[in-house]
């Protein structure tokens, strides 16, 4: 298998409008990345060895190339983010040729600056948008939608579309994009057309269905994207299943949960307990905790922790990382503390053993 420079033509780039540091969460400061050119990501040096005075080289098998962890950077996410959970997955070309699986792509979730605003006439992915947050508005083929919590849309490569934001209540939106021989028969099965936004039921369950997604996608490994895809699909097949039409209302404690969550999506690294998060949305600490019994199928100390192990994991990668500065940036009270949580949740130490 020949090595390929990773390649995400077809995609225009969204324009974005400068502005100061105004305003900007503290919190999210640099979690929001620009885009950068992916023509070099994803190469690989092929290795030679010399036999018998002959040069033999040894290719990446597909193993080796399904092995590249996931970046959060792609040419196509948007820097009009006050902060982000976004992977991109280098190697998708190699993967679309497989008819037994989607082609994840990329996604995460995304917390929409006041002036957010994509406007593209194509795109090369099959897309998955849900709002977990916030308000906005979707344009799908010169239709034009008002979206909030629980809305979910769809669109494809012939689908022009415009995803504008709330200034005032601005959106937190979970997006995925994938491809492949499988997805356009998949979705036309689930009837989720290309152009369509409906109102999901059971949005709590497609919430914790999309967050795993994103966490084996980050977390990576000899499964990871086995796992993610199959949670992309799970997901997909309960919006199928669960849908309403897009104008029904959502019920109130049903949003009150919605906020809670968002709460902690939004402040995992600096929340250091349930009480502390309860207190900033306003309710009790035990209504914090029913709402999560209600609507959920973690805890919501479960998904504190894993939000903060699942940065971690990433920010382990850095080739200069160490333990104890990653345990104190995550609100941990000591390296030891952390190390423990971290193997229970990984099965490994921090340090990889």
């Amino acid at each position: 298998m020949l090595d390929q420079t990773l390649q995400t033509g077809g995609v225009e780039r969204v324009a974005i409008t400068q502005r100061g540091d105004e305003g900007r969460d503290d919190a999210a400061e640099g979690l929001g990345h620009k885009c950068q050119p992916s023509s070099t990501r994803g190469q690989r040096k092929p290795r030679v060895l010399t036999i018998l005075g002959s040069c033999l080289t040894i290719l990446d098998g597909p193993d080796m190339l399904h092995a590249m962890p996931a970046t959060d950077q792609a040419d196509y996410f948007s820097t009009q983010v006050v902060r982000t959970r976004r992977f991109f997955l280098p190697e998708w070309e190699e993967r679309q040729r497989d008819a037994g699986t989607l082609c994840l792509v990329g996604g995460g979730c995304e917390w929409c600056a006041p002036d957010f605003v994509v406007d593209r006439r194509d795109f090369p992915f099959l897309a998955f948008e849900f709002v977990s947050r916030g308000q906005g508005s979707v344009t799908l083929a010169d239709q034009k939608h008002s979206v909030e919590a629980g809305h979910a849309f769809f669109f494809d490569s012939t689908t022009p579309h415009v995803i504008r934001s709330s200034s005032e209540e601005p959106m937190v939106k979970y997006f995925f994009n994938f491809t492949g021989k499988r997805a356009a028969p998949m979705m036309s099965d689930l009837d989720l057309a290309p152009g369509s936004v409906l109102r999901v039921a059971d949005a709590s369950r497609v919430v914790t269905l999309m967050e795993e997604v994103i966490d084996h996608a980050l977390r990576g490994g000899r499964f990871g994207l086995r796992a993610a895809c199959a949670a992309l699909e799970h997901a997909l097949v309960l919006c199928a299943d669960s849908r309403q039409p897009a104008t029904t209302k959502i019920d109130p404690a049903y949003a009150t949960y919605l906020r809670c969550r968002g709460h902690l999506l939004r402040n995992y690294p600096v929340l250091s307990s349930i009480e502390q998060a309860a207190k900033a949305c306003h309710v009790s600490a035990a209504y914090f905790t029913r709402l999560f019994q209600r609507y959920d199928t973690e805890t919501p100390l479960a998904c504190l922790t894993r939000l903060k192990l699942s940065q971690a994991a990433i920010k382990l990668r850095q080739p200069d990382a160490l333990v104890k500065n990653v345990a104190a940036e995550l609100g941990y009270k000591s390296a030891a503390h952390f190390s423990r949580a971290f193997k229970a949740w990984s099965g490994r130490s921090p340090r990889g053993d």
